[in-house]
C-alpha cells in the first residue's frame, strides 16, 4: 500500500481537518502553509443582491465572519467543500453546481439562473477574471465584495528543506505555487486541486496531476494514492 507523504500548503486552519483525514487513514502528512489570509474592513452598506456566489470556503467564513447577512438572495456556491461551510453557517446552496473552477461555475449558473439579476461575489480582494466575465457578458450586474486578501509567505518564513523522498505535495491555489517557487527550487510530485491551479505549476517545472473535483478525496485519487472515505457532514468543506 502506498503510504507516501502528503504535504499540505493550504492556509494553516485550512491544512488541519485535511490532515486530520488523512492521518486517519493512515497517510504521513507535513502541514506546510504557505499563504494566510488577512481580512479587510467589513463594508458600512448593506450587501443587496439577488444571488451570493462563494468560490471558496474562506468566502463564506469571512462573509459570517463580517456580521453579513444574505438579506434575500439566494446563494451557490463552488464545489463541495464551499457549499459544506455554508451548511455550517446556517446557509443554503440553492443550485448545487458542484462546478471545479470559476468558469465552469460562471457557465452552470448562467444555465441554471436567468438574467437579468444582481450577483455578488463575496471573496478575496484580488481576483481571477472567471465567474465575473462569463456572468456579465450574460446580462448579469455582478459585484466584487472583497473580505479577505491572500498574503504569500515569504522565504524567509518557511523551514529551508522540509521535503524527502517520495513527498506528494498538494496545491491548492496559484497562489501557494508562487510562495513555493519563491522558497525552494525542487519539484516534487504534486497535484493541482483543479485547472486554475495547473498552468502555474507546469510554468514553474512540475508535472502536475490535477483533480477531477476540488475536494481532498479527488486530489488524493489524481496523486494515484490509496482513496480516503468522503467525510462527515462535520468535517467537510475546510
Amino acid at each position: 500500500m502506498d503510504r507516501r507523504r502528503i504535504v499540505l500548503t493550504r492556509q494553516a486552519e485550512a491544512n488541519r481537518p485535511w490532515a486530520a483525514r488523512l492521518r486517519t487513514a493512515g497517510y504521513a502528512v507535513l502541514e506546510l502553509p504557505l499563504l494566510r489570509f488577512e481580512l479587510l474592513p467589513a463594508p458600512a452598506e448593506l450587501v443587496v443582491a439577488d444571488w451570493l456566489l462563494f468560490t471558496s470556503p474562506q468566502g463564506v467564513r469571512a462573509f459570517t465572519g463580517a456580521g453579513l447577512s444574505k438579506g434575500k438572495a439566494r446563494v451557490a456556491a463552488l464545489g463541495t467543500g464551499t457549499a459544506a461551510v455554508l451548511t455550517q453557517v446556517g446557509l443554503t446552496d440553492h443550485l448545487d453546481l458542484e462546478a471545479r473552477d470559476g468558469s465552469e461555475l460562471a457557465s452552470a449558473f448562467v444555465a441554471a439562473v436567468e438574467a437579468p439579476a444582481r450577483v455578488v461575489l463575496p471573496g478575496a480582494q484580488r481576483r481571477l477574471e472567471e465567474p465575473r466575465a462569463t456572468l456579465e457578458t450574460a446580462g448579469f450586474e455582478v459585484a466584487e465584495l472583497p473580505l479577505y486578501e491572500t498574503v504569500a509567505l515569504t522565504r524567509d518564513d518557511l523551514p529551508t528543506a522540509p521535503f524527502t523522498g517520495g513527498d506528494v505535495v498538494f496545491f491548492c491555489s496559484p497562489s501557494a505555487v508562487g510562495a513555493f517557487v519563491g522558497a525552494w527550487d525542487e519539484r516534487p510530485d504534486c497535484v493541482a486541486i483543479g485547472e486554475t491551479t495547473a498552468p502555474p505549476l507546469r510554468a514553474a517545472g512540475f508535472a502536475p496531476a490535477v483533480a477531477e473535483q476540488p475536494n481532498l478525496e479527488e486530489m488524493v485519487r489524481a496523486a494515484g494514492l490509496e482513496p480516503i472515505p468522503a467525510p462527515s457532514t462535520a468535517e467537510s468543506g475546510s
